[in-house]
């Protein structure tokens, strides 16, 4: 009878053992997850380009994508379509237009450069940008260990800056173009996944991608017609590379909206530092881009960085969840702060 006693209490360690290892990997899973469509999605948006689609009608299509998406989540969990006070919708309409710029500068870098070095160097910046802006205005601080994390990204995105330069073969205008553009969108994505977090704490995330791709998709259809020749005739491949943008970037916000709900903002861009290396690879197969020595060291210490982020946000969150079952079990209630 004991031993049978013991037996259940052991199954039930060890059941709710995986259940806290699973619960401690919802961050990393799902930024993997977002990690697989931003690769595709920079791929398509190569393709795309070389494909003779231009920028501005690209993210068109993207955008609009996303709107017809948001549209039927809104038929499905009906949420309330402002915030509860001013302030809310003030960051709901800041959150907006620094989304949109972000998006738009985040594209048209794969258009100068592959998009495995376009993301080498956003990736490898962007958790150096979101800490500060996140401590800045929402207060979070990271440990040292994410620091080291980041800061041996940030190494590697200047030896992939610095082979970048050794290796063009183009104007030294498009060269600058091609390393401004991805670290001026790593500049405006930091606030605005610190923006996202904040206000994903008490909007639904539905709302937030209405007023998003509402007047991203409006935006970008006029920018479309004013600045460029837009292509509406286009072959199969062509229209499934198009296509492929737009599904693609509107998996990468679902998954980075479920990211935003369980980490700080400078950990989940962190985590999806591991589309370089898949990015990389898609470069190689589709492009045929092969980097060179630097941009190889470069790369390989964006992926050290992310590595360590990622080892380090599993361990924290994994000793969380201990902590808390141990004390459910000695019948001790968390405290509201503490409770997610």
């Amino acid at each position: 009878m004991a031993l049978s006693v013991k037996n259940d209490d052991l199954e039930e360690d060890a059941s709710g053992d995986r259940k806290a290892s699973l619960k401690a990997a919802r961050g990393p899973l799902l930024a993997l997850g977002a990690t697989v469509f931003s690769g595709t999605s920079s791929e398509f948006t190569a393709l795309g380009s070389k494909g003779g689609i231009p920028g501005f009608q690209l993210l068109f299509f993207l955008r609009l994508t996303q709107f017809l998406t948001v549209l039927v989540c809104l038929a499905i969990f009906r949420p309330k379509l402002i915030g509860e006070n001013r302030r809310q919708n003030w960051l709901l309409l800041l959150e907006t237009l620094i989304h949109n710029l972000s998006t738009a500068l985040v594209l048209l870098s794969f258009t100068y450069a592959a998009p495995g070095i376009a993301f080498g160097i956003i990736q490898g910046a962007l958790p150096l940008f979101t800490a500060g802006f996140g401590f800045i205005f929402l207060k979070e601080k990271i440990g040292p260990i994410p620091c080291c994390g980041i800061l041996i990204s940030v190494t590697g995105v200047v030896l992939v800056s610095i082979g970048m330069a050794t290796q063009a073969v183009d104007a030294s205008r498009t060269l600058v173009v091609s390393i401004l553009l991805p670290v001026a969108a790593a500049f405006t994505k930091a606030p605005d996944f610190v923006l996202r977090r904040a206000i994903l704490k008490d909007v639904s995330g539905t709302t937030l991608y209405l007023y998003v791709t509402s007047l991203g998709t409006v935006a970008l259809l006029i920018l479309t017609f004013a600045c460029e020749t837009p292509v509406w005739t286009m072959s199969a491949e062509i229209a499934g590379y198009v296509a492929g943008v737009g599904l693609s970037q509107t998996m990468v916000m679902l998954f980075f909206i479920a990211v935003l709900k369980v980490e700080k903002a400078a950990i989940a861009v962190g985590l999806r530092t591991l589309v370089i290396p898949f990015t990389i690879i898609l470069d190689y197969f589709i492009l045929s881009v092969v980097p060179n020595v630097l941009k190889w060291a470069g790369l390989g210490l964006v992926v050290l960085g992310a590595v360590v982020l990622n080892a380090h946000t599993y361990w924290a969150h994994r000793q969380e969840e201990k902590r808390s079952s141990f004390l459910e079990k000695m019948g001790i209630s968390l405290p509201e702060s503490e409770k997610k």
